[in-house]
């Protein structure tokens, strides 16, 4: 008897076969996790990331089995590249369908505020909101709506629970949390902006999830970061790809606007 997520990719071969997506942070624990998944279930995928041999040597290494795969360098935080990247592929791969927005994360969660580096905070925000929102403008503009008779495709913005929930004092999580904010707020009024169309803006809000995100957070140190489960059974990579395949592979005329995902 086939598993749950068999079927699931089966679902995802008649639903979205042949479609293209791109995925920011497409070579990181959740990024990794979704372009294996997405490809798995028929699609093209396209990521990006800011790391070009990273990007690269994933890409040898994903299996052979579904759609076609492309990974192009890009830093989020420079718009210009951004820019350039999204034309590129509009070029060089077939059009873009689904856009998850994946790429984020967290710096120096150890220490209040008023106690961290500027520079760290805007780098939070410029990736984690800022970067999304000009990822998410150049896909538009140079791939949904150009399509005919009517504009047509999937955003997909990961999130956080702390998207709409404040972290605990011990969290450290300012620059974080309000960037998760923006995204919510963003893909909301997004999506208003997009009635007439048939673009879905969805909105993935995940719980902890056991990721290098964590490690990153807390400066690599062991102790602190297996602190941040204790007493928890955090999720995995998969859990999020999972979810997001299953918004993405509805009718159309259906929106799972909002999935939040926890253990």
């Amino acid at each position: 008897m086939p598993t749950s997520l068999e079927l699931l990719i089966e679902m995802g071969k008649l639903a979205l076969n042949g479609q293209t997506a791109m995925i920011t942070g497409g070579s990181g624990g959740i990024g990794s996790a979704l372009t294996i998944l997405f490809k798995r279930a028929g699609c093209n995928v396209i990521i990006t990331g800011s790391n070009e041999d990273k990007l690269n040597t994933f890409l040898k290494s994903l299996p052979t089995e579904g759609g076609k795969a492309w990974a192009f360098a890009c830093d989020l935080r420079n718009r210009q590249q951004v820019n350039t990247m999204v034309q590129k592929a509009a070029k060089e791969c077939p059009p873009i369908n689904i856009l998850i927005n994946n790429a984020g994360y967290a710096l120096t969660a150890n220490a209040p505020f008023w106690e961290q580096d500027m520079d760290n905070v805007e780098s939070v925000m410029d990736v984690n909101l800022n970067g999304l929102m000009s990822v998410t403008h150049a896909v538009l503009k140079y791939h949904m709506m150009t399509r005919k008779p009517q504009p047509k495709g999937t955003i997909v913005n990961i999130s956080s629970i702390t998207g709409h929930q404040a972290p605990l004092k011990e969290s450290f999580e300012a620059s974080y949390h309000t960037s998760k904010m923006g995204v919510e707020g963003f893909s909301n009024v997004l999506r208003h902006e997009l009635v007439g169309t048939n673009i879905r803006v969805l909105i993935n809000r995940p719980g902890t999830v056991r990721t290098e995100f964590h490690s990153r957070r807390h400066m690599y140190d062991p102790e602190k970061t297996e602190a941040t489960y204790a007493g928890a059974c955090p999720l995995v990579a998969q859990d999020i790809a999972v979810g997001c395949l299953y918004q993405c592979l509805q009718p159309e005329r259906i929106s799972i606007v909002m999935l939040e995902m926890l253990v």
